[in-house]
């Protein structure tokens, strides 16, 4: 098996395994969220943290290594660093099956990550209007609303209308 690809496949199950705990730390904050509890969130989003960097240095290693299986196998005609270029690229079937695997199981994974994190938008979203909402019930509307409101029955009142009830 050629070194640069041995090395993009350890690479892509080190990501994979890094998305599967950015799964657990959503699934985590989802009960978190609906805890109502800030300091476990924060933990959380804290290691989320330190994730989404390792991510990101081994998506340049991943970029690096492409370049250089390119390079080594006189593929310069390929600017892009794409996983589906280097798959094209591989010549060897059990090469290009193992790539195959991880890249679909990372794709997988990836979505699954994305839903998590839209649901756990959508629910710190729901959280704040149901905060300002009781708010608003407790302390009343903002003074600027009032005063917009009382300039706004004002005008009301002063326009007439054939269709004005009270006359």
């Amino acid at each position: 098996m050629n070194e640069y690809i041995q090395q993009i496949l350890f690479i892509l199950q080190e990501l994979l395994d890094e998305h599967r705990q950015l799964i657990e730390y959503g699934n985590a904050k989802t009960e978190a969220i609906t805890a109502n509890s800030v300091e476990t969130i924060s933990y959380i989003s804290s290691k989320e943290k330190k994730s989404l960097q390792h991510i990101l240095e081994l998506e340049q290693r991943r970029i690096f290594l492409i370049g250089k299986y390119m390079l080594d196998q006189k593929l310069t005609s390929h600017r892009s660093f794409k996983m589906e270029k280097l798959i094209q690229a591989v010549y060897h079937a059990y090469e290009k099956q193992q790539l195959q695997t991880l890249w679909r199981e990372l794709s997988a994974v990836m979505k699954e990550l994305q839903e998590i994190n839209e649901f756990n938008q959508q629910l710190v979203k729901m959280t704040l209007e149901y905060l300002h909402f009781t708010q608003d019930l407790l302390l009343g509307p903002t003074e600027e609303e009032a005063t917009y409101h009382r300039a706004v029955q004002g005008m009301a009142y002063n326009r007439s209308s054939r269709f004005n009830t009270r006359t």
